[in-house]
């Protein structure tokens, strides 16, 4: 669908209502058997709120059609602006309803979904401007989906049809069912990035949302209004990794007070930890779009404004470039559950990659991280295991050719944030952190590092961002490195684009004003003066003063300070802060699902052991085992083989446990147990180690009170 921003919320706010005014239903007996009848609120004629004429109507076995004056009684004959073919309309609904149902299984055709047919209402063909909306899906008194469509958007192979049908069945979930559904206030992004994914299934070819807001601020959290059309990777991931059919129970069986990821949890019976490392995997996927459906999405994203494709990820500071300390700036740490992706340039061909990751910790925001690397050869993506994490050293052995590689760092709290709808940036928690890296720079820190190809447009003079070869920029205005200016938009005076900021076309931005952090300034916005603009704000308006940081359609050119950030203040830490050691540490540290708490119990970890090298022969190694992380009745632990003074091409490492460990989940090595004894073998990417270099594998296991370090046995080949 194709609307404007405002048009969009309007549609939106619609289909809220329309929800809202369905959680009074109750359910009322139907017997499959039987053809479904025609429910009309009878207020609709008596009211005039929709004043519909029995020889305007056209049914089908599954709708009911209703259209105005202004189309007649032939709509085929109507004037070209509210012309449309009935039967068309009727034909498409009456294929996605079937797709829905007996394809998809979204919902069963029970109850009221089995009772009435869907009101289609077709706007704009009335003289009346509240039946104007573009296209909307919801339902009224509780009994019967409505679908509000225009002539325009109802052509044949209607996405806007896919997508308001959606929000109907969406309804049907909870409809008559008390305390059920997808209604809490957290859930709006949620309607709208499901009904995208439930249209791509029926059209995976055809559209894939609005990619630009989403993949250029990916840092926002999953919740945020700026994502809704676009970020479906999420609900991709679970399909792919929990079948298509836990995306239907989590509409079938949510709670009404319930967050949507909070549904997910309950639904596969993991820990908050384990939601969270999910969440790192997830955004790992998204460094290359990594999805069964790669092949159709990628045209799309591949189609977007150059400014959008021209990087992939978000930059950061140096806080100290000489010792590898480097920081994500304030405004791009991932809010709850969006995420990182930073570029980074290894310092050799097949480099070993440590970085240490500090979150600055708040506890109102409960912060969390979930780092992993991803590792990029000729378009195939390599992951490593995502850490859950505060403070942690993560190390990834990359190999030759991998010369594209990301460290992927998601947004992770102790508890699922809710925010409403339009609770934007400065309600929202963020999850600020720095870091400390060797054996690779970030992008863009590099020596010699040269921008790429500025498709579309120019670097500007005056900060080095991109600028369309439409737009009129001065060079006395500044747009930052990762700033754009898209279409015929003007910049002048000393006005300053800043951080991930854009301006869209048509919208001038002059004077002394400052647009900064995600900002996006609308087509039609007028800046000037000393307005500064910061946040998620989407000004679409003129303005000369004031600081806005949130998206509020309400709030206006009102002058008045920045809304209140709930983010607490933070320090910066030192290079000593931040100290790597002189050894590889250990990688992942999920909680199991079973357990029963995501927090590790206060029991010191007993000491590495090594083991001792076998003698004889020219390849040989070591291996290390410590326990990194416990909780009541299992641990996690980590193992790290170093080859000895020659290069080998596998290894396989041994030990056996004496206090009745059972191992119950393994990465990044082969494990076998017989009895007491492990066997542990290398993956197929990571036998061959040089002469002194290491890799890890880890694994989660069960344990009583004792549970004492095994001596270990490495054997090289």
């Amino acid at each position: 669908m194709v609307q404007s921003r405002r048009s969009r919320l309007r549609s939106i706010i619609a289909t809220v209502i329309l929800v809202l005014a369905a959680l009074a239903a109750t359910p009322l007996p139907h017997s499959a058997a039987v053809a479904k009848t025609v429910y009309i609120p009878s207020r609709w004629v008596s009211t005039g709120e929709v004043p519909w004429a029995q020889n305007r109507t056209r049914e089908s076995a599954n709708f009911i059609l209703l259209w105005g004056e202004r189309s007649g009684t032939n709509p085929l004959t109507a004037p070209s602006d509210v012309r449309f073919d009935p039967d068309n309309i009727l034909s498409q609904l009456e294929s996605l309803y079937n797709f829905y149902v007996n394809t998809m299984r979204f919902t069963p055709e029970t109850g009221l979904l089995a009772q009435h047919k869907i009101i289609v209402i077709v706007t704009r063909t009335w003289n009346r401007t509240a039946l104007d909306a573009w296209a909307t899906g919801g339902s009224v008194d509780g009994l019967v989906g409505v679908i509000n469509i225009a002539p325009a958007a109802a052509a044949p192979g209607s996405w806007g049809l896919a997508h308001e049908l959606a929000h109907v069945f969406q309804n049907y979930t909870f409809l008559g069912r008390s305390g059920m559904g997808f209604t809490h206030a957290s859930a709006g992004t949620f309607w709208e990035t499901s009904a995208e994914f439930m249209a791509m299934q029926v059209y995976p070819t055809v559209a894939a949302g609005d990619l630009t807001r989403f993949i250029r601020t990916e840092h926002l959290a999953y919740s945020s209004s700026r994502h809704h059309y676009g970020n479906w990777m999420l609900v991709q991931y679970i399909k792919e990794r929990d079948g298509l059919a836990m995306f239907n129970r989590m509409w079938n069986e949510a709670r009404n007070t319930e967050h949507p990821l909070e549904v997910y949890r309950r639904l596969t019976g993991i820990t908050q930890a384990e939601l969270n490392r999910r969440i790192g995997e997830y955004a790992q996927r998204n460094v290359t779009w990594d999805y069964a459906n790669r092949a159709d999405i990628m045209p799309f994203i591949n189609r977007l404004y150059p400014f959008v494709t021209v990087y992939n990820g978000h930059p950061v500071e140096a806080v100290n470039a000489a010792a590898g300390h480097y920081r994500i700036p304030e405004a791009l740490a991932p809010s709850t559950y969006g995420y990182n992706k930073i570029r980074l340039v290894p310092a050799s061909d097949g480099a070993l990659i440590r970085v240490r990751v500090r979150a600055h910790v708040s506890s109102a925001g409960q912060n969390g991280l979930a780092a992993g690397f991803v590792a990029v050869r000729n378009g195939t993506p390599r992951y490593s295991p995502v850490t859950v994490t505060t403070d942690s050293t993560l190390s990834f052995q990359t190999q030759s050719g991998e010369r594209d590689v990301y460290l992927v760092v998601a947004g992770t709290p102790g508890v699922v944030h809710k925010y409403a709808f339009l609770d934007g940036y400065p309600r929202n928690y963020r999850n600020p952190y720095q870091f400390r890296i060797e054996g690779a720079v970030p992008y863009g820190h590099e020596a010699g590092h040269t921008r790429p190809t500025p498709t579309g447009g120019r670097w500007h003079s005056n900060g080095g961002g991109w600028v369309d070869s439409r737009a009129n920029v001065a060079s006395t205005a500044y747009v930052g490195p990762r700033a754009a200016v898209y279409g015929n938009s003007t910049v002048s005076g000393n006005a300053r684009i800043e951080g991930m900021a854009w301006v869209n076309s048509g919208a001038t931005v002059t004077g002394n004003a400052i647009v900064r952090d995600s900002a996006l300034v609308q087509g039609g916005a007028n800046l000037s003066g000393s307005v500064v603009v910061g946040g998620d704000a989407e000004p679409a308006i003129a303005c000369g003063s004031g600081t806005y940081l949130m998206f509020n359609p309400d709030r206006g050119c009102n002058g008045a300070g920045g809304e209140t950030d709930v983010n607490p203040a933070h320090g910066t830490f030192t290079d000593a802060d931040l100290t790597l050691g002189s050894g590889p540490s250990p990688s992942p540290t999920p909680s199991p699902s079973p357990s029963p708490s995501p927090s590790p119990s206060p029991s010191p970890s007993p000491s590495p052991s090594p083991s001792p090298s076998p003698s004889g022969g020219t390849r040989a190694c070591s291996a290390t085992y410590a326990i990194t992380n416990t909780w009541q009745g299992g641990f996690q632990g980590d193992v790290t083989v170093r080859a000895g003074g020659s290069a080998i091409t596998g290894w396989t490492v041994t030990w056996t446990y004496a206090n009745g460990q059972a191992i119950t989940q393994s990465w990044n090595a082969a494990i076998t147990s017989s009895g007491a004894g492990v066997t542990a073998g290398n993956l197929s990417w990571n036998g061959g180690l040089g002469a002194g270099a290491t890799t890890a594998f880890g694994f989660l296991a069960n344990a009583g009170t004792t549970n004492s370090v095994p001596a270990l046995t490495c054997t090289a080949r």
